[in-house]
């Protein structure tokens, strides 16, 4: 089972809550899990591989999201589990290094 609250603020004093609870099957459960490690993974590897970019030369530009995205199919040749996912939740992780770095 999968508890998913979603909040929201809008205007200034509206708060919205949304309240989602998902009962995956067994094979639906390996694939979410599946899924969620290898997004854990993406985003240790992309944010290890921008640590060390940054700390070797601190002039280099910063990668965004989309050239994040143009790496993931080379970490895919290396890493091939990671084709189990779907490349559109791998592509929200850079999006989300990318905001919070």
């Amino acid at each position: 089972m999968f508890d998913i609250i979603l909040k929201r603020k809008e205007g200034t004093n509206v708060l919205k809550e949304i309240k989602l609870r998902l009962y995956p099957n067994k094979i639906q459960q390996n694939q979410l899990e599946q899924m969620f490690g290898n997004d854990r993974f993406v985003w240790n590897q992309m944010l290890a591989m921008m640590n060390e970019r940054y700390q070797n030369n601190k002039a280099l530009p910063f990668l965004g999201k989309f050239k994040l995205n143009y790496l993931l199919k080379p970490l895919k040749k290396e890493y091939p589990f990671l084709k189990n996912s779907d490349s559109s939740s791998l592509q929200v992780v850079n999006e989300f290094l990318t905001q919070s770095w």
